[in-house]
């Protein structure tokens, strides 16, 4: 449990984008607050569904205030969720580029620790400074308000959190986990094109039907997921991480 705890530090310290976002993310946030109050903004942001963790509190937001709270909210979980997507590409590539790799496995920590680390990163830390970051911003906008917003506004969206985590979030990055151990020269490119040419190929001669078994909307349809859907994405990425880690135990 040390070591996994060292892990995740590790990932902090290295990877400074995952504390160095959240602080522009707060800077933004405090700015149109102050704006809303010495300056003339006014401001009304359409929420997407997949991000509308506040449908119960109509009261709270029929202001323009509590309008562009949920907006910032939205924006808050969006742009963290593609922090995690984008490190999660560069960790396992990064080391093999500067041969880091060769220390981290000189050390007795398994291959199975280390992508766990990161996986635990992008889907626990990541989300915990989601909901640090967000109560932050309810206070700043709300003021002492904000304590009651909250006690209402987390019980709610820590439950959409998760089921985002679980139908979007969890394959997501483990397949880009996956591409960040084998990718030859851009992890990136493998991540985004590859699934768009099997896609091609799938609607050309199976009609979609792979696509429509397996994919299904993964970013944009949470609130469109069945069990079964969701456990055949639990399945595809223990498939990935497994082949990860056993491509990460080939490397020296």
């Amino acid at each position: 449990m040390n070591s996994f705890i060292a892990l995740l530090k590790r990932e902090a310290l290295e990877h400074k984008n995952l504390w160095k976002v959240p602080v522009i993310l707060l800077g933004i946030a405090i700015l149109v607050r102050l704006a809303f109050s010495f300056g003339n903004l006014s401001i009304s942001i359409d929420v997407p569904n997949a991000f509308n963790f506040e449908s119960t509190l109509d009261s709270v937001l029929q202001t323009a205030v509590g309008k562009t709270l949920s907006g910032i909210n939205s924006m808050i979980t969006l742009v963290m969720f593609l922090v995690a997507i984008f490190y999660s590409l560069s960790s396992l590539f990064d080391e093999r580029q500067d041969q880091s790799v060769l220390f981290w496995r000189s050390l007795p920590i398994s291959d199975t620790e280390t992508i766990l680390s990161k996986l635990a990163t992008a889907l626990v830390v990541v989300p915990v400074i989601i909901v640090a970051l967000q109560s932050v911003v309810a206070i700043v906008f709300l003021g002492f308000n904000g304590f009651t917003y909250l006690a209402a506004y987390l019980s709610g969206a820590v439950i959409k959190l998760g089921e985002i985590l679980l139908w979007s979030m969890l394959p997501v990055i483990s397949w880009c986990l996956l591409c960040s151990q084998i990718a030859k020269k851009n992890p990136f490119l493998l991540a985004f094109v590859t699934p768009i040419i099997f896609m091609l190929v799938d609607n050309l001669f199976l009609n979609g039907w792979v696509s429509e078994t397996f994919v299904i909307n993964r970013l944009t349809g949470v609130d469109e997921h069945s069990f079964a859907l969701m456990l055949w994405g639990v399945l595809f990425s223990a498939a990935c991480l497994a082949f990860a880690i056993a491509k990460r135990g080939e490397r020296f």
